[in-house]
Order: C-alpha cells, then structure tokens, then sequence
C-alpha cells in the first residue's frame, strides 16, 4: 500500500477525533460534566455512540482530552504573546482581550471550567485536568502581570491575586453571557481598569 492512502485515512481519523472533541466541548459547556452523556456528544458530532467510544474510552478521557485542547490553546496564546514586539502591558492587555472574548468557543471553554469546578463529585482524572489547566493559565497571567508592573503599566498588589481576580471576571462575563446571549459583554477597556495602574 501506498503511503499516500495511509496518510488520509490518518487525516480522516484526526478530523473525526477534533469532531468529537468539538461536540464534546459544546454539550459539557451547555450540560456541565455530571450531566452530559456520550449519546449526547454522539448526537452532537453526528456519529454513533460506539464511534466515540473508539477514539475516546470513558466521558472521563473525552473531558479531560478537551481540557487540553484549552491548555494546548492557552500555551500557543502565550507564545504568541511573548513574541510580540511590544510593551509588557501591551502584551498583558493581548492576552486579557483573547480571554475576555465573546467568541463562542471561548465562552464554551469558561463555562466547561465553572460546570466542573462547582461540581464537587468529580472523577480525579477530571478535578487533575482541571488543576493542570489553572495552572497553565495563572502561573504565565501572573508572570505578564509583573511585568507589566515593573513598568509602572500594570495596578499594585500581589501578582497571583490580580491573576485570579482576572480570572474571575472572565468566567462571570462568561455565564453573564450564557445567560443573556443577546446582551454585549462590556468593552474590554472597561474590564481592563482591574487590572491597570
């Protein structure tokens, strides 16, 4: 056989598993983890509930693989932002404008956080990859945060503190948004006094 078939069918294979993975994002967004069901994410990704079984064993294994689609996405953000020729506030108010955004997926990623960390019954495999994924987020947020300080540009006070703080925020524009899907979310130059000098 040709290496050239095996490379589609390979192609084919990675873009059902992003489909999946999709459909699993936007029932957990809407359903929260305890909730949702493999038939749903099926439902959802137009395939059978055996298909899903096949790339992804447990509900489990799904959330915790879309937990990392958000870390693998939050890593390219902060790459993208300390490549940036800029200021550190200028790269501080990139990553800030990126997390506050009212794109959909974005929404569907916070409300994925706040359904799970609300639910206290948990799998561990599920409360891990959440934990991993605050990490990824705060720790490189509260690293721009002080830089930006150094500078002057960015507000007084402990780092991690304004981190969470931000993170906070985002999360409650996110169900403010789930809630009121028609109503705009407040411009980010708004939701920036937070955190500048």
């Amino acid at each position: 056989m040709s290496p050239r078939p095996t490379a589609r069918v390979e192609q084919l294979r990675e873009e059902r598993r992003r489909d999946v993975l999709g459909a699993a994002r936007r029932v957990f967004a809407r359903k929260g983890f305890a909730a949702a069901k493999i038939s749903d994410i099926a439902s959802a990704a137009g395939i059978s509930h055996g298909l899903v079984h096949h790339y992804f064993p447990t509900k489990e294994a799904l959330f915790v693989a879309v937990i990392e689609e958000s870390i693998h996405g939050w890593e390219a953000l902060i790459a993208r932002a300390r490549a940036m020729p800029v200021s550190a506030w200028e790269r501080l108010v990139y990553v800030c404008s990126i997390m506050g955004e009212s794109s959909v997926e974005a929404s569907e990623h916070l409300r994925i956080i706040v359904h799970a960390s609300m639910g206290g019954d948990a799998p561990q495999p599920v409360r891990e990859a959440l934990d991993r994924l605050e990490r990824h987020v705060h720790e490189p947020l509260s690293s721009l945060i002080e830089e930006a300080q150094r500078t002057g540009a960015a507000a007084a006070g402990p780092p991690g503190e304004l981190a969470r703080a931000w993170m906070a925020v985002t999360q409650g524009l996110a169900i403010n948004q789930a809630v009121h899907p028609g109503m705009a979310r407040p411009p980010i130059e708004l939701v920036l006094r937070l955190l500048k000098a």
